[in-house]
Protein backbone atom coordinates (compact mmCIF):
# COMPACT_ATOMS: atom_id res chain seq x y z
CA UNK A 1 0.00 0.00 0.00
CA UNK A 2 1.40 3.40 -0.91
CA UNK A 3 2.71 5.79 1.70
CA UNK A 4 0.56 8.79 2.58
CA UNK A 5 2.24 12.19 2.47
CA UNK A 6 0.59 14.45 5.07
CA UNK A 7 3.82 16.36 5.62
CA UNK A 8 3.88 18.03 2.20
CA UNK A 9 3.51 21.79 2.52
CA UNK A 10 2.75 24.42 -0.13
CA UNK A 11 3.57 27.89 1.10
CA UNK A 12 1.09 28.87 3.79
CA UNK A 13 -1.52 26.24 3.00
CA UNK A 14 -0.33 23.70 5.59
CA UNK A 15 -0.54 26.35 8.30
CA UNK A 16 -4.02 27.23 7.13
CA UNK A 17 -5.12 23.60 7.49
CA UNK A 18 -3.88 23.56 11.07
CA UNK A 19 -5.66 26.80 11.86
CA UNK A 20 -8.93 25.37 10.68
CA UNK A 21 -8.92 22.61 13.26
CA UNK A 22 -9.37 25.15 16.05
CA UNK A 23 -12.17 27.13 14.41
CA UNK A 24 -15.75 26.71 15.58
CA UNK A 25 -19.08 28.09 14.43
CA UNK A 26 -20.49 31.15 16.20
CA UNK A 27 -23.31 33.56 15.58
CA UNK A 28 -21.10 36.66 15.70
CA UNK A 29 -18.11 35.62 13.63
CA UNK A 30 -15.72 32.74 13.07
CA UNK A 31 -16.05 29.78 10.74
CA UNK A 32 -18.70 27.11 10.28
CA UNK A 33 -17.87 23.51 11.19
CA UNK A 34 -19.88 22.23 8.21
CA UNK A 35 -23.51 21.52 7.31
CA UNK A 36 -26.05 21.13 10.09
CA UNK A 37 -28.58 18.32 10.24
CA UNK A 38 -30.77 20.15 7.71
CA UNK A 39 -27.95 20.46 5.16
CA UNK A 40 -27.10 24.14 5.68
CA UNK A 41 -23.86 25.84 6.71
CA UNK A 42 -25.90 28.92 7.70
CA UNK A 43 -29.63 29.42 8.26
CA UNK A 44 -31.84 32.46 8.75
CA UNK A 45 -33.19 32.81 12.27
CA UNK A 46 -36.92 33.06 11.64
CA UNK A 47 -37.38 34.97 14.90
CA UNK A 48 -35.25 37.87 13.66
CA UNK A 49 -37.28 40.54 11.91
CA UNK A 50 -35.84 41.99 8.71
CA UNK A 51 -35.27 45.72 8.42
CA UNK A 52 -35.66 45.54 4.63
CA UNK A 53 -33.08 47.59 2.78
CA UNK A 54 -30.57 46.67 0.09
CA UNK A 55 -28.35 43.62 0.32
CA UNK A 56 -24.80 44.49 -0.76
CA UNK A 57 -22.66 41.76 -2.31
CA UNK A 58 -19.11 41.74 -3.65
CA UNK A 59 -18.22 39.02 -6.17
CA UNK A 60 -14.86 38.19 -7.67
CA UNK A 61 -15.90 38.34 -11.33
CA UNK A 62 -18.87 39.02 -13.58
CA UNK A 63 -20.83 36.91 -15.99
CA UNK A 64 -19.64 37.16 -19.60
CA UNK A 65 -21.54 35.13 -22.19
CA UNK A 66 -21.57 35.30 -25.98
CA UNK A 67 -25.37 35.12 -25.75
CA UNK A 68 -25.62 38.09 -23.43
CA UNK A 69 -28.17 37.72 -20.63
CA UNK A 70 -30.10 34.81 -22.19
CA UNK A 71 -30.26 32.05 -19.55
CA UNK A 72 -30.81 29.33 -22.16
CA UNK A 73 -27.29 29.79 -23.55
CA UNK A 74 -25.55 30.53 -20.25
CA UNK A 75 -22.53 28.26 -19.83
CA UNK A 76 -20.82 29.34 -16.60
CA UNK A 77 -21.89 29.06 -12.97
CA UNK A 78 -21.58 32.80 -12.37
CA UNK A 79 -24.26 33.41 -15.01
CA UNK A 80 -26.47 30.75 -13.45
CA UNK A 81 -26.14 32.41 -10.02
CA UNK A 82 -26.82 35.98 -11.09
CA UNK A 83 -29.52 35.25 -13.65
CA UNK A 84 -31.17 32.95 -11.10
CA UNK A 85 -32.13 36.04 -9.08
CA UNK A 86 -34.58 36.91 -11.88
CA UNK A 87 -35.50 33.62 -13.55
CA UNK A 88 -37.15 30.44 -12.24
CA UNK A 89 -37.21 26.87 -13.49
CA UNK A 90 -39.83 24.19 -13.00
CA UNK A 91 -37.88 22.82 -10.02
CA UNK A 92 -34.91 23.82 -7.90
CA UNK A 93 -32.24 22.26 -5.69
CA UNK A 94 -32.70 22.13 -1.94
CA UNK A 95 -30.48 20.88 0.89
CA UNK A 96 -28.77 17.54 0.31
CA UNK A 97 -29.57 17.90 -3.40
CA UNK A 98 -33.26 17.28 -2.98
CA UNK A 99 -35.41 18.39 -5.92
CA UNK A 100 -37.90 20.99 -4.69
CA UNK A 101 -40.84 22.81 -6.31
CA UNK A 102 -40.35 26.15 -8.03
CA UNK A 103 -42.68 27.06 -10.92
CA UNK A 104 -44.02 23.52 -10.76
CA UNK A 105 -45.77 23.09 -7.42
CA UNK A 106 -45.77 19.32 -7.93
CA UNK A 107 -44.85 16.63 -10.43
CA UNK A 108 -45.43 12.94 -11.03
CA UNK A 109 -43.30 10.38 -12.80
CA UNK A 110 -46.04 8.35 -14.48
CA UNK A 111 -43.65 5.70 -15.82
CA UNK A 112 -39.97 5.32 -16.71
CA UNK A 113 -40.17 7.93 -19.47
CA UNK A 114 -43.10 10.25 -18.62
CA UNK A 115 -43.11 13.22 -16.22
CA UNK A 116 -46.16 15.40 -15.58
CA UNK A 117 -45.63 18.83 -13.99
CA UNK A 118 -48.46 20.82 -12.39
CA UNK A 119 -47.71 24.55 -12.55
CA UNK A 120 -47.96 26.83 -9.57
CA UNK A 121 -51.21 28.81 -9.42
CA UNK A 122 -50.58 32.56 -9.32
CA UNK A 123 -47.04 32.60 -10.75
CA UNK A 124 -46.53 35.63 -12.98
CA UNK A 125 -43.75 37.31 -14.87
CA UNK A 126 -42.58 40.67 -13.56
CA UNK A 127 -44.70 42.41 -16.22
CA UNK A 128 -47.79 40.97 -14.51
CA UNK A 129 -48.66 38.29 -17.07
CA UNK A 130 -49.41 34.81 -15.75
CA UNK A 131 -46.92 32.04 -16.43
CA UNK A 132 -48.64 29.47 -18.65
CA UNK A 133 -47.99 25.93 -19.78
CA UNK A 134 -47.24 27.33 -23.25
CA UNK A 135 -44.41 29.40 -21.74
CA UNK A 136 -42.94 26.23 -20.26
CA UNK A 137 -43.28 24.22 -23.44
CA UNK A 138 -41.88 27.04 -25.57
CA UNK A 139 -38.95 27.73 -23.25
CA UNK A 140 -37.79 24.11 -23.06
CA UNK A 141 -38.30 23.53 -26.79
CA UNK A 142 -36.32 26.70 -27.49
CA UNK A 143 -33.51 25.42 -25.26
CA UNK A 144 -33.39 22.23 -27.30
CA UNK A 145 -33.53 24.05 -30.63
CA UNK A 146 -30.71 26.42 -29.69
CA UNK A 147 -28.44 23.44 -29.17
CA UNK A 148 -26.77 25.23 -26.28
CA UNK A 149 -24.52 23.45 -23.79
CA UNK A 150 -27.34 22.72 -21.35
CA UNK A 151 -29.66 21.26 -23.95
CA UNK A 152 -27.67 18.01 -23.95
CA UNK A 153 -28.10 17.69 -20.17
CA UNK A 154 -31.89 17.38 -20.58
CA UNK A 155 -31.34 13.93 -22.04
CA UNK A 156 -33.33 12.09 -24.75
CA UNK A 157 -36.51 14.20 -24.70
CA UNK A 158 -39.06 12.91 -27.20
CA UNK A 159 -41.72 15.59 -26.67
CA UNK A 160 -42.81 18.46 -24.40
CA UNK A 161 -46.57 19.00 -24.40
CA UNK A 162 -49.19 21.27 -22.87
CA UNK A 163 -51.52 18.74 -21.25
CA UNK A 164 -53.56 21.21 -19.19
CA UNK A 165 -57.10 20.31 -18.20
CA UNK A 166 -59.67 22.76 -16.90
CA UNK A 167 -58.12 25.20 -14.44
CA UNK A 168 -55.01 23.08 -13.95
CA UNK A 169 -51.94 23.99 -16.02
CA UNK A 170 -49.88 20.90 -16.76
CA UNK A 171 -46.85 20.12 -18.88
CA UNK A 172 -45.83 16.57 -19.84
CA UNK A 173 -42.26 15.69 -20.77
CA UNK A 174 -41.86 12.36 -22.57
CA UNK A 175 -38.47 10.73 -22.97
CA UNK A 176 -37.32 8.39 -25.73
CA UNK A 177 -35.70 6.23 -23.02
CA UNK A 178 -35.25 6.44 -19.24
CA UNK A 179 -33.00 9.29 -18.09
CA UNK A 180 -32.77 9.69 -14.31
CA UNK A 181 -30.95 13.08 -14.26
CA UNK A 182 -33.88 14.89 -15.95
CA UNK A 183 -35.16 16.59 -12.78
CA UNK A 184 -31.66 17.66 -11.75
CA UNK A 185 -31.09 19.12 -15.22
CA UNK A 186 -34.36 21.06 -15.00
CA UNK A 187 -33.22 22.54 -11.67
CA UNK A 188 -30.56 24.79 -13.22
CA UNK A 189 -30.95 28.32 -14.60
CA UNK A 190 -30.51 27.43 -18.31
CA UNK A 191 -33.81 25.52 -18.02
CA UNK A 192 -35.53 28.71 -16.83
CA UNK A 193 -39.00 29.58 -18.07
CA UNK A 194 -39.12 32.68 -20.28
CA UNK A 195 -42.14 34.79 -21.33
CA UNK A 196 -42.50 33.19 -24.74
CA UNK A 197 -45.45 35.33 -25.81
CA UNK A 198 -43.39 38.51 -25.46
CA UNK A 199 -40.27 36.89 -26.92
CA UNK A 200 -42.07 35.63 -30.02
CA UNK A 201 -43.83 38.98 -30.50
CA UNK A 202 -40.44 40.74 -30.48
CA UNK A 203 -41.32 42.72 -27.34
CA UNK A 204 -38.59 41.07 -25.29
CA UNK A 205 -34.96 40.31 -26.18
CA UNK A 206 -33.45 37.85 -23.67
CA UNK A 207 -29.93 38.71 -24.81
CA UNK A 208 -30.22 42.30 -23.58
CA UNK A 209 -33.14 42.26 -21.10
CA UNK A 210 -34.23 40.12 -18.16
CA UNK A 211 -37.93 39.35 -17.74
CA UNK A 212 -38.61 36.48 -15.39
CA UNK A 213 -40.95 35.21 -12.73
CA UNK A 214 -38.38 35.20 -9.92
CA UNK A 215 -37.89 37.30 -6.77
CA UNK A 216 -36.00 40.21 -8.35
CA UNK A 217 -35.94 42.37 -11.46
CA UNK A 218 -32.80 43.78 -13.02
CA UNK A 219 -32.57 47.57 -12.83
CA UNK A 220 -29.03 48.04 -14.15
CA UNK A 221 -25.93 46.15 -15.23
CA UNK A 222 -22.50 47.60 -15.89
CA UNK A 223 -20.28 44.86 -17.27
CA UNK A 224 -17.46 43.93 -14.89
CA UNK A 225 -18.56 46.69 -12.52
CA UNK A 226 -21.97 46.21 -10.95
CA UNK A 227 -25.55 44.91 -10.96
CA UNK A 228 -28.62 46.44 -9.37
CA UNK A 229 -31.72 44.36 -8.67
CA UNK A 230 -35.05 45.40 -7.19
CA UNK A 231 -37.64 43.27 -5.41
CA UNK A 232 -40.25 41.89 -7.81
CA UNK A 233 -43.70 42.71 -6.37
CA UNK A 234 -45.25 40.23 -8.83
CA UNK A 235 -43.28 37.26 -7.46
CA UNK A 236 -45.59 34.52 -6.21
CA UNK A 237 -43.76 34.45 -2.87
CA UNK A 238 -43.08 38.20 -2.58
CA UNK A 239 -44.33 38.40 1.02
CA UNK A 240 -41.38 36.26 2.14
CA UNK A 241 -38.67 38.48 0.65
CA UNK A 242 -36.33 39.74 3.35
CA UNK A 243 -34.65 42.52 1.36
CA UNK A 244 -35.86 45.31 -0.91
CA UNK A 245 -33.09 44.93 -3.44
CA UNK A 246 -29.62 43.59 -4.21
CA UNK A 247 -26.52 45.51 -5.25
CA UNK A 248 -23.61 43.49 -6.62
CA UNK A 249 -20.17 45.05 -6.97
CA UNK A 250 -17.55 43.21 -9.02
CA UNK A 251 -14.29 43.34 -7.05
CA UNK A 252 -11.65 41.09 -8.54
CA UNK A 253 -9.05 41.52 -5.83
CA UNK A 254 -9.38 39.23 -2.80
CA UNK A 255 -8.01 41.88 -0.46
CA UNK A 256 -10.66 44.36 -1.58
CA UNK A 257 -13.44 41.93 -0.69
CA UNK A 258 -11.81 41.00 2.60
CA UNK A 259 -11.47 44.68 3.54
CA UNK A 260 -15.10 45.39 2.61
CA UNK A 261 -16.31 42.62 4.90
CA UNK A 262 -14.12 43.82 7.74
CA UNK A 263 -15.26 47.44 7.54
CA UNK A 264 -18.91 46.50 6.95
CA UNK A 265 -19.26 48.19 3.56
CA UNK A 266 -20.49 44.92 2.08
CA UNK A 267 -22.69 42.24 3.62
CA UNK A 268 -21.48 39.22 1.64
CA UNK A 269 -18.50 38.19 -0.51
CA UNK A 270 -17.23 35.02 -2.18
CA UNK A 271 -13.71 33.61 -2.45
CA UNK A 272 -12.18 30.82 -4.54
CA UNK A 273 -9.11 30.70 -2.30
CA UNK A 274 -9.65 28.54 0.82
CA UNK A 275 -7.13 30.77 2.63
CA UNK A 276 -10.09 33.13 3.14
CA UNK A 277 -11.47 30.83 5.84
CA UNK A 278 -8.56 31.52 8.16
CA UNK A 279 -8.17 35.16 7.11
CA UNK A 280 -11.79 35.87 8.10
CA UNK A 281 -11.83 33.71 11.23
CA UNK A 282 -10.28 36.45 13.37
CA UNK A 283 -12.82 39.09 12.30
CA UNK A 284 -15.39 39.11 15.07
CA UNK A 285 -18.42 40.28 13.08
CA UNK A 286 -17.78 38.13 10.00
CA UNK A 287 -18.76 34.48 9.63
CA UNK A 288 -16.90 32.44 7.03
CA UNK A 289 -18.40 29.24 5.63
CA UNK A 290 -17.21 26.72 3.08
CA UNK A 291 -19.89 25.58 0.66
CA UNK A 292 -18.87 22.25 -0.82
CA UNK A 293 -19.42 22.26 -4.55
CA UNK A 294 -19.88 19.18 -6.70
CA UNK A 295 -17.24 20.81 -8.92
CA UNK A 296 -13.91 19.04 -8.70
CA UNK A 297 -10.29 19.14 -9.82
CA UNK A 298 -8.90 16.43 -12.07
CA UNK A 299 -5.61 15.69 -13.80
CA UNK A 300 -5.40 14.65 -17.44
CA UNK A 301 -2.75 12.19 -18.65
CA UNK A 302 -2.55 12.28 -22.45
CA UNK A 303 -2.88 8.73 -23.78
CA UNK A 304 -3.58 9.79 -27.39
CA UNK A 305 -0.60 11.93 -28.45
CA UNK A 306 2.17 9.47 -29.50
CA UNK A 307 4.78 11.86 -28.09
CA UNK A 308 3.25 11.66 -24.61
CA UNK A 309 4.81 9.19 -22.15
CA UNK A 310 1.29 8.40 -20.96
CA UNK A 311 0.42 6.28 -23.97
CA UNK A 312 1.94 3.67 -21.62
CA UNK A 313 -0.97 2.21 -19.61
CA UNK A 314 1.28 1.10 -16.76
CA UNK A 315 2.88 4.54 -16.37
CA UNK A 316 -0.57 6.15 -16.05
CA UNK A 317 -1.48 3.54 -13.48
CA UNK A 318 1.63 4.27 -11.42
CA UNK A 319 1.04 8.03 -11.47
CA UNK A 320 -2.55 7.43 -10.36
CA UNK A 321 -1.41 5.20 -7.50
CA UNK A 322 1.09 7.85 -6.36
CA UNK A 323 -1.53 10.59 -6.06
CA UNK A 324 -2.84 11.13 -2.54
CA UNK A 325 -6.28 12.76 -2.72
CA UNK A 326 -6.52 13.27 1.04
CA UNK A 327 -3.35 15.37 1.08
CA UNK A 328 -4.53 17.37 -1.91
CA UNK A 329 -7.78 18.19 -0.10
CA UNK A 330 -6.12 18.86 3.25
CA UNK A 331 -3.14 20.90 2.06
CA UNK A 332 -3.90 22.49 -1.30
CA UNK A 333 -7.54 23.15 -0.38
CA UNK A 334 -7.00 23.84 3.34
CA UNK A 335 -9.35 21.03 4.32
CA UNK A 336 -12.28 22.70 2.56
CA UNK A 337 -12.42 20.17 -0.28
CA UNK A 338 -12.98 16.40 -0.19
CA UNK A 339 -11.25 13.55 -2.03
CA UNK A 340 -13.48 12.39 -4.86
CA UNK A 341 -13.91 9.71 -7.48
CA UNK A 342 -15.58 10.43 -10.82
CA UNK A 343 -18.95 10.83 -9.10
CA UNK A 344 -18.71 14.09 -7.09
CA UNK A 345 -18.11 13.23 -3.43
CA UNK A 346 -21.00 15.28 -2.03
CA UNK A 347 -23.71 13.95 -4.37
CA UNK A 348 -26.13 11.15 -3.42
CA UNK A 349 -25.00 7.77 -4.72
CA UNK A 350 -21.37 8.83 -5.17
CA UNK A 351 -18.76 6.11 -4.79
CA UNK A 352 -16.17 6.71 -2.09
CA UNK A 353 -12.77 7.96 -3.21
CA UNK A 354 -11.08 5.21 -1.18
CA UNK A 355 -13.05 2.48 -3.01
CA UNK A 356 -11.22 2.79 -6.35
CA UNK A 357 -8.35 0.39 -7.21
CA UNK A 358 -5.57 3.00 -7.12
CA UNK A 359 -6.28 3.83 -3.48
CA UNK A 360 -4.87 0.52 -2.26
CA UNK A 361 -2.42 -0.08 -5.12
CA UNK A 362 1.29 -0.29 -4.43
CA UNK A 363 3.59 2.14 -6.23
CA UNK A 364 6.43 0.41 -8.07
CA UNK A 365 9.58 1.97 -6.61
CA UNK A 366 11.29 1.88 -10.01
CA UNK A 367 8.44 2.76 -12.38
CA UNK A 368 8.59 6.54 -11.92
CA UNK A 369 12.26 6.89 -11.02
CA UNK A 370 13.96 9.22 -13.52
CA UNK A 371 10.73 10.08 -15.39
CA UNK A 372 10.19 13.75 -16.28
CA UNK A 373 6.79 15.28 -17.04
CA UNK A 374 5.40 18.73 -17.78
CA UNK A 375 2.16 19.62 -15.98
CA UNK A 376 0.05 22.42 -17.47
CA UNK A 377 -2.11 24.69 -15.33
CA UNK A 378 -3.73 28.01 -16.13
CA UNK A 379 -3.50 31.29 -14.28
CA UNK A 380 -6.34 32.99 -12.42
CA UNK A 381 -7.34 30.25 -9.98
CA UNK A 382 -5.17 30.13 -6.83
CA UNK A 383 -6.53 26.72 -5.85
CA UNK A 384 -5.50 25.24 -9.21
CA UNK A 385 -1.93 26.41 -8.65
CA UNK A 386 -1.92 24.95 -5.12
CA UNK A 387 -3.24 21.59 -6.35
CA UNK A 388 -0.54 21.58 -9.02
CA UNK A 389 2.16 22.13 -6.43
CA UNK A 390 0.95 19.24 -4.28
CA UNK A 391 0.70 16.90 -7.31
CA UNK A 392 4.23 17.90 -8.30
CA UNK A 393 5.62 17.14 -4.85
CA UNK A 394 3.77 13.83 -4.54
CA UNK A 395 5.22 12.57 -7.83
CA UNK A 396 8.68 13.85 -6.98
CA UNK A 397 8.56 11.85 -3.74
CA UNK A 398 8.47 8.68 -5.86
CA UNK A 399 11.33 9.74 -8.11
CA UNK A 400 9.72 11.65 -10.99
CA UNK A 401 10.50 15.23 -12.02
CA UNK A 402 7.50 17.45 -12.70
CA UNK A 403 7.80 20.83 -14.39
CA UNK A 404 4.86 23.16 -13.82
CA UNK A 405 3.95 25.34 -16.78
CA UNK A 406 1.40 28.11 -16.15
CA UNK A 407 -0.47 29.49 -19.17
CA UNK A 408 -3.24 31.97 -19.76
CA UNK A 409 -6.52 30.15 -20.20
CA UNK A 410 -6.73 30.79 -23.96
CA UNK A 411 -3.37 29.17 -24.62
CA UNK A 412 -4.10 26.36 -22.18
CA UNK A 413 -7.46 25.64 -23.85
CA UNK A 414 -5.89 25.62 -27.30
CA UNK A 415 -3.22 23.10 -26.31
CA UNK A 416 -5.45 20.85 -24.19
CA UNK A 417 -8.88 20.89 -25.85
CA UNK A 418 -8.62 22.38 -29.36
CA UNK A 419 -5.52 20.65 -30.73
CA UNK A 420 -5.82 17.10 -32.10
CA UNK A 421 -4.10 15.31 -30.53
CA UNK A 422 -3.71 17.42 -27.42
CA UNK A 423 -0.36 19.21 -27.18
CA UNK A 424 0.54 18.27 -23.61
CA UNK A 425 1.59 15.42 -21.33
CA UNK A 426 -0.23 16.28 -18.08
CA UNK A 427 -2.76 19.05 -17.39
CA UNK A 428 -4.89 20.12 -14.44
CA UNK A 429 -8.45 21.36 -14.76
CA UNK A 430 -11.79 21.28 -12.97
CA UNK A 431 -15.29 20.18 -13.89
CA UNK A 432 -18.68 21.49 -12.85
CA UNK A 433 -20.14 18.45 -11.07
CA UNK A 434 -23.86 19.39 -11.44
CA UNK A 435 -26.74 18.02 -9.39
CA UNK A 436 -26.90 14.32 -10.27
CA UNK A 437 -23.92 11.99 -10.13
CA UNK A 438 -24.65 10.62 -13.62
CA UNK A 439 -24.46 14.01 -15.35
CA UNK A 440 -20.70 14.45 -15.11
CA UNK A 441 -19.84 10.82 -15.93
CA UNK A 442 -20.67 11.47 -19.58
CA UNK A 443 -17.52 13.57 -19.89
CA UNK A 444 -15.51 10.32 -19.80
CA UNK A 445 -16.95 9.18 -23.14
CA UNK A 446 -15.02 11.03 -25.89
CA UNK A 447 -17.49 9.78 -28.49
CA UNK A 448 -20.14 12.08 -27.02
CA UNK A 449 -18.12 14.60 -24.99
CA UNK A 450 -15.80 15.46 -27.94
CA UNK A 451 -13.64 17.96 -26.02
CA UNK A 452 -11.42 15.17 -24.67
CA UNK A 453 -10.94 13.18 -27.87
CA UNK A 454 -7.44 14.64 -28.20
CA UNK A 455 -6.18 13.02 -25.02
CA UNK A 456 -8.63 10.27 -23.99
CA UNK A 457 -9.38 6.96 -25.69
CA UNK A 458 -12.87 5.53 -26.09
CA UNK A 459 -13.55 2.41 -24.01
CA UNK A 460 -16.64 0.33 -24.82
CA UNK A 461 -17.03 -1.10 -21.31
CA UNK A 462 -16.82 2.35 -19.72
CA UNK A 463 -19.24 3.88 -22.24
CA UNK A 464 -21.81 1.16 -21.52
CA UNK A 465 -21.41 1.64 -17.77
CA UNK A 466 -21.86 5.41 -18.10
CA UNK A 467 -25.10 4.91 -20.02
CA UNK A 468 -26.35 2.58 -17.29
CA UNK A 469 -25.91 5.24 -14.57
CA UNK A 470 -28.13 7.57 -16.58
CA UNK A 471 -30.81 4.95 -17.30
CA UNK A 472 -31.21 3.22 -13.94
CA UNK A 473 -33.53 4.63 -11.26
CA UNK A 474 -32.13 5.79 -7.94
CA UNK A 475 -31.29 2.81 -5.77
CA UNK A 476 -28.79 0.05 -5.11
CA UNK A 477 -28.52 -1.06 -8.74
CA UNK A 478 -27.65 2.46 -9.84
CA UNK A 479 -25.11 2.85 -7.03
CA UNK A 480 -23.46 -0.36 -8.23
CA UNK A 481 -23.29 1.08 -11.76
CA UNK A 482 -21.63 4.21 -10.35
CA UNK A 483 -19.08 2.01 -8.60
CA UNK A 484 -18.31 0.27 -11.89
CA UNK A 485 -17.78 3.62 -13.66
CA UNK A 486 -15.54 4.84 -10.85
CA UNK A 487 -13.45 1.69 -11.02
CA UNK A 488 -13.06 1.79 -14.81
CA UNK A 489 -12.19 5.50 -14.86
CA UNK A 490 -9.57 4.83 -12.19
CA UNK A 491 -8.14 1.85 -14.08
CA UNK A 492 -7.83 3.67 -17.42
CA UNK A 493 -6.36 6.70 -15.58
CA UNK A 494 -6.70 9.24 -18.38
CA UNK A 495 -8.81 11.85 -16.55
CA UNK A 496 -8.18 11.29 -12.85
CA UNK A 497 -10.55 12.94 -10.31
CA UNK A 498 -8.78 14.46 -7.31
CA UNK A 499 -10.80 16.62 -4.88
CA UNK A 500 -13.89 18.80 -4.79
CA UNK A 501 -13.52 22.52 -5.45
CA UNK A 502 -14.83 24.57 -2.52
CA UNK A 503 -16.35 28.05 -2.45
CA UNK A 504 -15.71 30.21 0.61
CA UNK A 505 -18.39 32.71 1.59
CA UNK A 506 -17.95 35.46 4.13
CA UNK A 507 -20.86 37.48 5.49
CA UNK A 508 -21.47 40.11 8.16
CA UNK A 509 -23.30 38.12 10.81
CA UNK A 510 -23.93 41.32 12.79
CA UNK A 511 -25.89 42.78 9.86
CA UNK A 512 -27.18 39.80 7.90
CA UNK A 513 -29.11 36.60 8.46
CA UNK A 514 -28.24 34.22 5.60
CA UNK A 515 -29.35 30.76 4.49
CA UNK A 516 -26.53 28.96 2.67
CA UNK A 517 -26.68 25.35 1.52
CA UNK A 518 -23.86 23.11 2.68
CA UNK A 519 -23.60 21.54 -0.77
CA UNK A 520 -24.24 23.01 -4.21
CA UNK A 521 -24.36 21.40 -7.65
CA UNK A 522 -24.40 24.40 -9.96
CA UNK A 523 -22.04 26.83 -8.26
CA UNK A 524 -25.08 28.91 -7.28
CA UNK A 525 -24.01 30.32 -3.92
CA UNK A 526 -26.74 33.00 -4.34
CA UNK A 527 -29.51 30.39 -4.34
CA UNK A 528 -30.81 31.38 -0.88
CA UNK A 529 -30.72 35.17 -1.32
CA UNK A 530 -34.53 35.64 -1.32
CA UNK A 531 -34.53 34.33 2.27
CA UNK A 532 -31.79 36.67 3.50
CA UNK A 533 -32.68 39.24 6.14
CA UNK A 534 -30.86 42.43 6.97
CA UNK A 535 -30.84 43.33 10.65
CA UNK A 536 -30.07 46.51 12.54
CA UNK A 537 -26.79 44.99 13.79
Amino acid sequence: MRTRTPSIAVGGFAAVALLLTSCSATTTGGTSDGPDADGYVAQVDESVESTGGTLKLQLDYDTAETGGLDPAVAEIARSWSIEGLVYESLVTMGPNFEIQPELAESWEQVDDTTYVFTLRDGATFSNGREVTADDVVGSLERLQELGAVWSAQLGPIDSIDNTSEGDTDEVTISLAEPYTPLLAALANTPAAILPMQELEAGDFDPATEMLGSGPFTMAEHRQDESWTFEANPEWWNADSLGVDGVEIEIAGDDQTRLAALRDGSTHFANFANPDALSLLASTGDVTAVSQEQSDYFYVMLNSVNPDSPFVDDELRSQVNAALDRESIADIALAGAGSPTAVTPANLPGACAADSVPSYSAEVDATALEGQEFTLLIYSGDPSLSAVGQVVKQQLEQVGATVNLETLDYGTYSERVYATQPGDFEMALGWFAGYGDAAMVTSWWNPDTAFFNAGFTQSHDDLNVAIAETQRLPVGDERDAAFAEVCGLVDTYAEMIPLATRPTVIGYRSDQLQASILGGEGYGDFLRGVPEYRLTEG
